[in-house]
């Protein structure tokens, strides 16, 4: 019974390391949920963005596929030279002259997108794109940013910002009938 009086305060330790690891995962735990909502919110900028800058139309292809798709079946076939500008799109993975997908116009759809990321931050934070693909009728792109981590613990090396990025496609669908 003598080792069970010198165990008195061996609770108390424990308790307390138990409570800096507690206060110390939720520091982590809600870094994290920080770091994922600033993800939402790149997601959201990057796709009102995207959006707007696909909603802008190459009306020279739009027009020509118009007219291919009220011509013969034959006379819009992808081997025809007329058509030879409507290839089947990496993006879309479909046959872009079938009506599917509106083409866009990628240097003024580009404009657009640069303009648009230029007005707007991610929680004080500029926003950049690191990657732009427009093949005519799909757009995606890479952008990212950096935020500020919500709890910052200097112990922790948390002060520094954490990289954020997120990849957005988009698609203008045509959609016939009701």
């Amino acid at each position: 019974m003598k080792w069970a009086q010198n165990d008195r305060g061996s609770l108390s330790i424990l308790s307390t390391s138990l409570f800096l690891l507690l206060v110390l995962s939720s520091f982590v735990v809600m870094n994290a949920s920080s770091a994922f909502l600033a993800k939402r919110e790149l997601v959201q900028i990057g796709e009102l963005a995207a959006s707007n800058a696909a909603h802008i139309l190459d009306k020279n292809a739009y027009y020509a596929s118009t007219f291919l798709n009220s011509s013969s079946v034959n006379s819009a076939s992808p081997n025809n030279a007329a058509s030879s500008a409507y290839a089947k799109s990496p993006l879309t993975g479909s046959w872009n002259y079938s009506g599917s997908a509106l083409p866009i116009d990628c240097a003024s759809a580009y404009a657009a997108f640069s303009s648009a990321l230029s007005r707007v931050t991610l929680r004080g934070n500029p926003i950049a794109f690191a990657g732009w693909q427009c093949d005519g009728f799909a757009l995606s792109v890479v952008i990212s940013s950096r935020v500020q981590h919500l709890l910052a613990l200097p112990i922790l090396g948390s002060e520094s910002l954490v990289p954020i990025t997120a990849e957005i496609a988009v698609v203008n669908r045509l959609q016939t009938g009701g």
